[in-house]
């Protein structure tokens, strides 16, 4: 649902307004607080993050291609392909609307389980983490992988939130890792790079 949003510059950015929109009307309702800190610690924070994640996401593609080759390159492919209608503006809202989810997912979602449902962090983690891949699932076959790709990487930006304390710090990850992979996506729709 949230992937196909990412296609389009007309829906990339009204979906990033109801985000922001939802996560701030409920972060006050739920009397929540967030916290945007960003001093030398949080540097550090972002750094190992983005590591992690590259690392993360270049083992999962690694592993997938080594363990079910072609049937599975040819799935990437039509992920890639899906995204084809993106160009710079699209890939830039899309980073934007990445950064909104965090908003909700982590900063509301995550936040209330762990605060208010006083939740251990493995266990609001791991919930945010599914509900945030079933956001964003695309109901075609050939993209199961990639749906469960997304709850693994809900774990990992949940794990960032957590024990950074920063929302700030898991704000900018997620815009970093869609734009980067985005623009990966356009590069190898021109390339053919890492295709076959």
């Amino acid at each position: 649902m949230l992937n196909a949003t990412k296609r389009r510059l007309t829906t990339a950015l009204p979906t990033l307004l109801v985000l922001v929109a939802a996560a701030s009307g409920l972060k006050a309702a739920l009397e929540l607080k967030w916290s945007w800190t960003f001093e030398a610690a949080q540097w550090r924070d972002l750094g190992l993050a983005v590591l992690v994640v590259a690392a993360s996401d270049g083992v999962l593609q690694l592993s997938f291609r080594a363990l079910f080759g072609k049937p599975y390159m040819a799935r990437y492919r039509a992920f890639v392909e899906f995204f084809r209608t993106q160009r710079a503006p699209e890939i830039v809202a899309a980073g934007l609307q990445a950064g909104g989810e965090e908003l909700l997912f982590r900063g509301v979602l995550l936040e209330w389980l762990q605060t208010t449902a006083q939740w251990p962090a493995p266990a609001a983690v791991a919930a945010a983490a599914i509900t945030f891949g079933a956001a964003h699932v695309i109901p075609r076959r050939p993209f199961l992988p990639f749906n469960f790709w997304a709850i693994w990487e809900g774990v990992l930006l949940g794990s960032v939130y957590v024990l950074s304390g920063s929302l700030a710090v898991v704000v900018i990850l997620h815009i970093l890792h869609d734009i980067v992979g985005f623009g990966l996506f356009a590069y190898q729709r021109r390339t053919g790079w890492l295709m076959t």
